[in-house]
């Protein structure tokens, strides 16, 4: 019997070894004519061995993570994260105390608030009109178990941490320690570049809530649908993710089943708890129209061509807005750029959410780039901007990153989201009054943070169009098309 290696050697002859042992070596016949001739291969110049370079791509720098995490001991794991989780919360908690005079001030009124309540029976929300859904009046009470005084902020930011703490768990029991560890040591540095406001501020409650609707979508669309309608009612922001939520869901019947219902039936016990706490319907919708008179806020990104135009000119940038205790911009630029917010804040719902829907064949790609674009839309388009604001856009890159989508994508954007981040803490509270002075460095974090956002809010609408344009193209065509095809 006989064995022929495969390929050829240099020289134009093949080697066979025999049954009994025995290697002879035979010319190759020329190849009949009309066919090219088989150019042997000098292994001398490609040696078989060498390893063919990996892409440059966001898989290979995911495998590349995957393989250095899996050298690492859990252990080692989970107390670097537990490090950069004390420290970024660490880092929060000293500017909260350092700048307290500035960044204290809202939990300072969620304490006046709760304390109002108290001694008068009069509740913000109930039977008070308020700026906040009622579902707000939750975490400030559950913050004024060791008082409204002194206390109120240590206990509101020992709140917080235990609620990130708790998602941080909740998230590593989803996903595995080691897919997770990356993505949430990111938040926590993102937390920690934002400053006070990442834990100081009523904001600070929706975003773990919208993280973890987010990780459970796609195995449990009702449970994250009661967590995205949880967050509404303590900031209202947070409804902005229901809109892909019910545009990428498989069928009607999940989409009503699924996610309507559930939402449904949260609000229903809000209602109801609210009535019974003798609120009626004006106090619990009044967070819906109470700020329509409210001015552009000084830092909001819509009020970008009005500051620096009063900048050039050496006008004032901001008055005091004592009514709702903000610094607010005028002019006939700021009439039109309140317009404009009115307009445009339902309409990037609207669009965003039709896009996902389009793209809902790829429903966690579709899921996660549609929340993203929304939250950073109604950053760009809002028309008070505050700070605390581009907390909202961590969530969905964080779950992203923990759900293993692109790497190629969702980092950059974590990356861009950490610069945003950290200009944002630049500008308030450290350069905050040099801003309103117009000095040009802080104008110019201001407005450099602001192209960040509008960059991702670009990226992330650009994404959602291809991948719609992917999923039609994967739609599968009916009978008459694939039977005009045949033809």
């Amino acid at each position: 019997m006989t064995k022929r290696f495969p390929s050829p050697t240099a020289d134009g002859t093949a080697v066979a070894v025999q049954a009994d042992g025995v290697v002879s070596v035979h010319p190759i016949p020329p190849p009949p004519e009309g066919t090219a001739a088989v150019t042997p291969v000098d292994d001398a110049v490609h040696p078989p061995s060498a390893p063919i370079p990996p892409p440059r791509d966001g898989r290979a720098r995911q495998r590349s993570l995957d393989a250095t995490f899996s050298s690492l001991p859990d252990s080692l794991i989970l107390l670097a994260l537990a490090v950069v989780f004390l420290g970024g919360h660490l880092l929060m908690l000293w500017q909260a105390i350092e700048f307290k005079d500035m960044t204290a001030v809202d939990v300072s009124l969620y304490g006046a608030w709760v304390e109002h309540g108290w001694s008068t029976g009069w509740w913000m929300g109930v039977n008070l009109e308020w700026v906040y859904p009622v579902g707000a009046l939750a975490p400030m009470l559950l913050a004024a178990v060791f008082g409204t005084d002194g206390p109120y902020l240590g206990t509101w930011c020992a709140m917080i941490g235990l609620l990130n703490l708790a998602t941080m768990l909740v998230a590593v029991r989803l996903v595995s320690l080691r897919r997770a560890a990356l993505p949430l040591a990111g938040w926590f540095v993102f937390l920690g570049l934002l400053g006070p406001v990442g834990i100081a501020r009523l904001d600070a409650v929706m975003m773990p809530l919208v993280l973890l609707a987010l990780l459970v979508a796609g195995a449990r669309p009702a449970l994250a649908s009661c967590l995205v309608t949880v967050s509404a009612w303590i900031k209202v922001a947070g409804a902005g993710v229901m809109a892909p939520l019910l545009a990428v869901a498989r069928s009607w019947r999940e989409r009503l089943l699924g996610v309507v219902l559930p939402a449904a039936l949260t609000c229903l016990g809000v209602v109801l708890t609210h009535r019974l706490a003798g609120g009626d319907l004006k106090t619990l919708t009044s967070f819906a129209w109470i700020e329509g008179e409210r001015g552009l806020q000084v830092e909001a990104v819509l009020a970008t061509p009005v500051v620096l135009a009063h900048a050039i000119k050496g006008e004032p940038l901001a008055h005091w807005n004592n009514e709702i205790a903000t610094m607010e911009t005028w002019g006939p630029g700021a009439e039109a750029a309140i317009r404009v917010s009115d307009f445009a804040m339902p309409a990037v719902v609207v669009l965003v959410g039709l896009l996902c829907w389009l793209g809902r064949r790829r429903a966690t790609d579709s899921l996660l780039l549609g929340s993203l674009a929304i939250l950073v839309g109604l950053i760009v388009t809002h028309k008070v901007g505050s700070p605390q604001f581009i907390a909202w856009a961590a969530p969905p890159a964080v779950a992203a990153l923990c759900l293993r989508r692109s790497h190629g994508f969702w980092g950059p954007i974590m990356a861009a989201l950490l610069a945003a981040a950290a200009l944002t803490n630049l500008l308030y509270p450290w350069l905050y009054h040099s801003f309103l002075g117009g000095q040009p460095l802080a104008l110019a974090v201001w407005v450099l943070r602001n192209l960040i956002l509008v960059g991702v809010l670009t990226a992330a609408v650009v994404a959602l169009i291809k991948l719609a344009r992917v999923c039609a193209a994967e739609r599968p065509r009916g009978a008459l098309a694939e039977a005009k095809a045949k033809v």
